[in-house]
Protein backbone atom coordinates (compact mmCIF):
# COMPACT_ATOMS: atom_id res chain seq x y z
CA UNK A 1 0.00 0.00 0.00
CA UNK A 2 2.79 1.97 -0.94
CA UNK A 3 2.18 5.90 -0.60
CA UNK A 4 -1.93 4.96 -0.10
CA UNK A 5 -4.44 7.82 1.71
CA UNK A 6 -6.69 6.49 4.82
CA UNK A 7 -9.11 9.23 6.05
CA UNK A 8 -9.44 9.56 9.60
CA UNK A 9 -11.40 11.77 12.20
CA UNK A 10 -10.83 12.54 15.67
CA UNK A 11 -13.55 12.54 18.35
CA UNK A 12 -13.79 13.14 22.10
CA UNK A 13 -16.06 10.47 23.43
CA UNK A 14 -17.95 10.29 26.61
CA UNK A 15 -18.67 14.32 26.51
CA UNK A 16 -20.26 17.18 24.38
CA UNK A 17 -17.78 19.55 24.72
CA UNK A 18 -14.51 19.13 22.28
CA UNK A 19 -11.18 19.12 24.32
CA UNK A 20 -12.90 16.68 27.02
CA UNK A 21 -14.15 13.17 27.29
CA UNK A 22 -11.20 10.95 26.16
CA UNK A 23 -10.13 11.38 22.61
CA UNK A 24 -10.01 8.63 19.84
CA UNK A 25 -9.03 8.40 16.38
CA UNK A 26 -11.41 6.45 13.79
CA UNK A 27 -9.32 5.40 10.64
CA UNK A 28 -11.14 4.34 7.78
CA UNK A 29 -10.03 1.45 5.67
CA UNK A 30 -11.59 0.85 2.09
CA UNK A 31 -12.65 -2.35 0.76
CA UNK A 32 -9.80 -2.01 -1.57
CA UNK A 33 -7.38 -1.29 0.95
CA UNK A 34 -5.35 -4.10 3.21
CA UNK A 35 -3.58 -2.83 6.11
CA UNK A 36 -1.49 -5.83 8.29
CA UNK A 37 -1.39 -5.35 12.12
CA UNK A 38 2.10 -4.08 11.66
CA UNK A 39 0.75 -0.79 9.52
CA UNK A 40 -2.43 -0.60 12.35
CA UNK A 41 0.21 -1.07 15.28
CA UNK A 42 2.22 1.67 13.73
CA UNK A 43 -0.90 4.32 12.80
CA UNK A 44 -1.70 3.51 16.26
CA UNK A 45 1.39 4.66 17.78
CA UNK A 46 1.63 7.58 15.61
CA UNK A 47 -1.62 8.86 16.77
CA UNK A 48 -0.64 8.22 20.46
CA UNK A 49 -4.24 7.67 21.96
CA UNK A 50 -5.40 5.56 24.39
CA UNK A 51 -6.95 3.73 21.68
CA UNK A 52 -6.94 3.89 17.53
CA UNK A 53 -10.32 2.14 15.54
CA UNK A 54 -9.85 0.65 11.96
CA UNK A 55 -13.27 1.18 10.37
CA UNK A 56 -13.66 -1.23 7.68
CA UNK A 57 -15.91 0.06 4.81
CA UNK A 58 -19.51 -1.72 4.20
CA UNK A 59 -19.83 -4.79 2.12
CA UNK A 60 -23.35 -4.21 1.49
CA UNK A 61 -23.92 -0.05 2.29
CA UNK A 62 -27.61 -1.03 2.89
CA UNK A 63 -27.09 -2.97 6.47
CA UNK A 64 -26.19 -0.87 9.51
CA UNK A 65 -23.09 -3.29 10.14
CA UNK A 66 -19.46 -2.21 10.35
CA UNK A 67 -16.15 -4.38 10.76
CA UNK A 68 -13.77 -2.90 13.57
CA UNK A 69 -10.46 -3.35 15.14
CA UNK A 70 -9.11 -1.56 18.28
CA UNK A 71 -5.53 -1.22 18.68
CA UNK A 72 -3.85 0.59 22.19
CA UNK A 73 -0.17 1.60 21.68
CA UNK A 74 1.16 -1.70 21.83
CA UNK A 75 -1.61 -4.33 21.36
CA UNK A 76 -4.74 -5.31 19.96
CA UNK A 77 -7.94 -5.26 22.09
CA UNK A 78 -10.71 -7.54 21.35
CA UNK A 79 -13.00 -5.03 23.00
CA UNK A 80 -13.05 -1.44 24.64
CA UNK A 81 -16.01 0.75 25.29
CA UNK A 82 -14.86 4.53 24.27
CA UNK A 83 -14.01 3.51 21.04
CA UNK A 84 -17.40 1.60 20.48
CA UNK A 85 -19.31 4.46 21.87
CA UNK A 86 -17.09 6.86 19.67
CA UNK A 87 -17.40 4.89 16.51
CA UNK A 88 -21.26 4.05 16.71
CA UNK A 89 -21.70 7.93 17.07
CA UNK A 90 -19.24 8.74 14.29
CA UNK A 91 -21.09 6.28 11.97
CA UNK A 92 -24.94 6.33 13.11
CA UNK A 93 -25.08 10.05 13.33
CA UNK A 94 -23.72 9.62 9.91
CA UNK A 95 -26.68 7.57 8.88
CA UNK A 96 -29.31 9.80 10.49
CA UNK A 97 -28.65 12.79 8.32
CA UNK A 98 -29.90 10.25 5.52
CA UNK A 99 -32.80 8.92 7.40
CA UNK A 100 -36.03 9.93 9.12
CA UNK A 101 -35.86 8.24 12.02
CA UNK A 102 -35.00 9.18 15.44
CA UNK A 103 -33.29 6.38 16.67
CA UNK A 104 -30.88 4.66 14.28
CA UNK A 105 -29.44 0.88 15.05
CA UNK A 106 -26.47 -1.20 13.90
CA UNK A 107 -23.72 -3.56 14.93
CA UNK A 108 -20.08 -3.82 14.95
CA UNK A 109 -17.95 -6.71 14.80
CA UNK A 110 -15.25 -7.23 16.58
CA UNK A 111 -12.83 -9.74 18.33
CA UNK A 112 -15.28 -10.10 21.48
CA UNK A 113 -17.86 -10.75 18.92
CA UNK A 114 -21.15 -9.05 17.68
CA UNK A 115 -22.14 -5.16 19.14
CA UNK A 116 -25.71 -4.18 19.04
CA UNK A 117 -25.44 -0.32 19.08
CA UNK A 118 -28.57 2.19 18.77
CA UNK A 119 -27.90 6.05 18.38
CA UNK A 120 -30.71 8.52 19.32
CA UNK A 121 -30.82 11.42 17.42
CA UNK A 122 -32.49 14.29 19.48
CA UNK A 123 -29.60 13.99 22.27
CA UNK A 124 -26.89 12.61 20.08
CA UNK A 125 -26.26 9.49 22.44
CA UNK A 126 -25.09 6.03 21.30
CA UNK A 127 -25.96 3.00 23.58
CA UNK A 128 -23.84 0.36 23.32
CA UNK A 129 -25.13 -4.01 24.06
CA UNK A 130 -21.63 -4.99 25.77
CA UNK A 131 -20.27 -8.38 24.94
CA UNK A 132 -19.45 -9.62 28.60
CA UNK A 133 -18.24 -12.82 30.27
CA UNK A 134 -17.92 -11.66 33.52
CA UNK A 135 -15.04 -13.72 35.65
CA UNK A 136 -14.28 -12.81 39.03
CA UNK A 137 -10.46 -14.56 39.70
CA UNK A 138 -9.57 -16.19 42.72
CA UNK A 139 -6.53 -14.37 43.78
CA UNK A 140 -8.16 -10.89 45.16
CA UNK A 141 -5.30 -7.93 45.74
CA UNK A 142 -4.68 -6.54 49.48
CA UNK A 143 -4.73 -2.44 49.71
CA UNK A 144 -1.08 -3.60 51.24
CA UNK A 145 0.23 -4.46 47.50
CA UNK A 146 -2.74 -1.59 46.11
CA UNK A 147 -0.47 0.39 48.86
CA UNK A 148 2.85 -0.44 47.39
CA UNK A 149 2.16 1.41 43.79
CA UNK A 150 0.06 3.91 45.59
CA UNK A 151 1.79 5.20 48.80
CA UNK A 152 -0.47 8.57 48.45
CA UNK A 153 -3.21 6.53 49.89
CA UNK A 154 -1.81 5.78 53.05
CA UNK A 155 -2.04 2.83 56.18
CA UNK A 156 -4.84 3.76 57.38
CA UNK A 157 -7.84 3.85 54.96
CA UNK A 158 -10.93 3.68 55.19
CA UNK A 159 -11.29 1.78 52.14
CA UNK A 160 -12.22 -1.81 51.80
CA UNK A 161 -9.03 -3.91 52.55
CA UNK A 162 -9.26 -6.34 49.86
CA UNK A 163 -10.06 -6.16 45.99
CA UNK A 164 -11.58 -8.43 43.44
CA UNK A 165 -10.06 -8.76 39.97
CA UNK A 166 -12.79 -8.84 37.53
CA UNK A 167 -12.68 -9.61 33.81
CA UNK A 168 -15.43 -8.73 31.74
CA UNK A 169 -13.92 -10.30 29.02
CA UNK A 170 -11.17 -12.59 28.02
CA UNK A 171 -8.25 -9.75 27.67
CA UNK A 172 -9.51 -7.07 29.46
CA UNK A 173 -9.19 -7.20 33.24
CA UNK A 174 -9.09 -4.60 36.23
CA UNK A 175 -8.49 -4.51 40.06
CA UNK A 176 -11.49 -2.85 41.26
CA UNK A 177 -10.37 -0.71 43.96
CA UNK A 178 -13.19 0.97 45.95
CA UNK A 179 -12.50 4.18 47.74
CA UNK A 180 -14.05 6.15 50.83
CA UNK A 181 -13.48 9.27 49.33
CA UNK A 182 -12.99 11.69 47.23
CA UNK A 183 -9.83 12.75 48.75
CA UNK A 184 -8.55 9.79 48.58
CA UNK A 185 -9.29 9.27 44.69
CA UNK A 186 -7.11 12.37 44.34
CA UNK A 187 -4.31 10.49 45.62
CA UNK A 188 -3.93 8.10 43.10
CA UNK A 189 -1.42 8.85 40.77
CA UNK A 190 0.16 7.23 37.71
CA UNK A 191 2.93 4.64 38.74
CA UNK A 192 6.43 2.74 37.45
CA UNK A 193 5.33 0.11 39.48
CA UNK A 194 2.83 -1.76 38.21
CA UNK A 195 0.26 -3.69 40.09
CA UNK A 196 -0.07 -7.40 38.92
CA UNK A 197 -2.01 -9.72 40.15
CA UNK A 198 -2.21 -13.45 39.59
CA UNK A 199 -5.25 -14.32 37.00
CA UNK A 200 -7.03 -17.80 36.32
CA UNK A 201 -5.87 -20.35 34.55
CA UNK A 202 -6.52 -19.59 30.73
CA UNK A 203 -7.35 -15.79 31.59
CA UNK A 204 -3.59 -14.38 31.94
CA UNK A 205 -3.40 -12.93 28.20
CA UNK A 206 -5.07 -9.92 29.69
CA UNK A 207 -4.57 -6.16 29.68
CA UNK A 208 -4.64 -5.42 33.29
CA UNK A 209 -5.58 -2.22 35.10
CA UNK A 210 -6.88 -0.63 38.53
CA UNK A 211 -9.90 0.72 38.19
CA UNK A 212 -10.40 3.33 41.77
CA UNK A 213 -14.17 4.41 42.68
CA UNK A 214 -15.56 6.54 45.06
CA UNK A 215 -19.67 6.48 45.35
CA UNK A 216 -21.53 9.62 45.35
CA UNK A 217 -24.75 8.62 46.57
CA UNK A 218 -27.95 7.79 44.28
CA UNK A 219 -29.49 10.38 42.80
CA UNK A 220 -33.72 11.14 42.45
CA UNK A 221 -33.87 8.50 39.58
CA UNK A 222 -32.55 5.73 41.57
CA UNK A 223 -29.12 5.76 39.52
CA UNK A 224 -26.10 5.22 41.64
CA UNK A 225 -23.44 8.47 40.73
CA UNK A 226 -19.70 7.31 40.77
CA UNK A 227 -16.51 9.39 40.54
CA UNK A 228 -13.46 6.65 39.17
CA UNK A 229 -9.73 7.26 38.05
CA UNK A 230 -8.45 4.05 35.66
CA UNK A 231 -4.52 3.97 36.24
CA UNK A 232 -2.52 0.94 34.21
CA UNK A 233 0.93 1.97 35.11
CA UNK A 234 2.33 5.46 33.34
CA UNK A 235 -1.17 5.72 31.70
CA UNK A 236 -3.96 7.45 33.05
CA UNK A 237 -7.40 7.53 30.92
CA UNK A 238 -10.07 10.02 31.22
CA UNK A 239 -12.94 7.55 30.20
CA UNK A 240 -12.40 3.77 30.49
CA UNK A 241 -15.83 2.03 28.85
CA UNK A 242 -14.50 -1.54 29.36
CA UNK A 243 -13.64 -0.53 32.83
CA UNK A 244 -16.70 1.44 33.76
CA UNK A 245 -18.98 -1.39 32.28
CA UNK A 246 -17.21 -4.12 34.48
CA UNK A 247 -17.28 -2.27 37.80
CA UNK A 248 -20.63 -1.78 37.93
CA UNK A 249 -21.66 -5.27 36.39
CA UNK A 250 -19.93 -6.53 39.66
CA UNK A 251 -21.57 -3.78 41.87
CA UNK A 252 -25.00 -5.10 40.19
CA UNK A 253 -24.34 -8.20 40.90
CA UNK A 254 -23.06 -7.72 44.60
CA UNK A 255 -26.23 -5.83 45.40
CA UNK A 256 -29.02 -6.25 43.11
CA UNK A 257 -31.75 -8.64 42.63
CA UNK A 258 -32.18 -11.50 39.74
CA UNK A 259 -33.91 -9.80 36.99
CA UNK A 260 -33.43 -6.07 38.42
CA UNK A 261 -31.92 -3.44 36.03
CA UNK A 262 -29.29 -1.41 37.82
CA UNK A 263 -28.59 2.20 36.80
CA UNK A 264 -25.29 4.02 37.02
CA UNK A 265 -23.55 7.32 36.35
CA UNK A 266 -20.47 7.99 36.44
CA UNK A 267 -18.24 10.53 36.20
CA UNK A 268 -13.99 10.13 35.26
CA UNK A 269 -11.33 12.52 33.98
CA UNK A 270 -12.02 14.91 36.56
CA UNK A 271 -8.56 15.07 37.90
CA UNK A 272 -6.72 15.00 34.32
CA UNK A 273 -8.95 18.24 33.28
CA UNK A 274 -10.71 16.09 30.89
CA UNK A 275 -14.20 15.19 32.70
CA UNK A 276 -16.26 12.39 31.45
CA UNK A 277 -19.81 11.13 31.88
CA UNK A 278 -20.61 7.63 31.37
CA UNK A 279 -23.42 5.78 31.82
CA UNK A 280 -24.06 1.78 32.07
CA UNK A 281 -27.19 -0.45 33.03
CA UNK A 282 -26.80 -4.12 34.10
CA UNK A 283 -29.39 -6.34 34.05
CA UNK A 284 -29.01 -9.70 36.10
CA UNK A 285 -30.33 -12.60 35.01
CA UNK A 286 -32.84 -15.18 37.07
CA UNK A 287 -29.61 -16.55 38.57
CA UNK A 288 -28.18 -13.49 39.34
CA UNK A 289 -25.47 -13.51 36.71
CA UNK A 290 -25.03 -10.65 34.52
CA UNK A 291 -27.31 -10.71 31.51
CA UNK A 292 -26.85 -7.56 29.75
CA UNK A 293 -24.63 -4.27 30.13
CA UNK A 294 -25.68 -1.24 28.12
CA UNK A 295 -23.02 1.47 27.87
CA UNK A 296 -24.46 4.85 27.15
CA UNK A 297 -22.83 7.87 25.60
CA UNK A 298 -21.80 10.95 23.67
CA UNK A 299 -19.16 12.24 21.25
CA UNK A 300 -18.08 14.99 19.28
CA UNK A 301 -15.53 15.66 16.29
CA UNK A 302 -12.49 17.80 16.61
CA UNK A 303 -10.25 16.98 13.79
CA UNK A 304 -10.63 15.19 10.27
CA UNK A 305 -7.75 14.80 7.72
CA UNK A 306 -5.80 11.71 5.73
CA UNK A 307 -3.15 9.95 6.68
CA UNK A 308 -0.47 8.63 4.14
CA UNK A 309 1.48 5.22 4.23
Amino acid sequence: MAHSRLSFVTLDVFTEKPFTGNPLAIVEVPLSAALSQDQKQKIAREFNYSETVFLHEREDSSENTWAIDIFTLDRELPFAGHPVIGTACHVLSSVSRESDEQVIRGTFITKAGHVELEYTVTDRTARVSIPHNIHIHQEEVSHDQVRESQPGLGETSSSPQIYPVVSIVKGMTFIMVELSSLEELAAVATTANRLVPQLDEGWQDSFVGGYFFVRLGENNGGILRLQSRMIEGTLEDPATGSATSGCCAYLAMQSGKPGQTSKFAVNQGVEMGRSSGIGVEATLADDGAVDRIVLIGSAVRVMEGRLTL
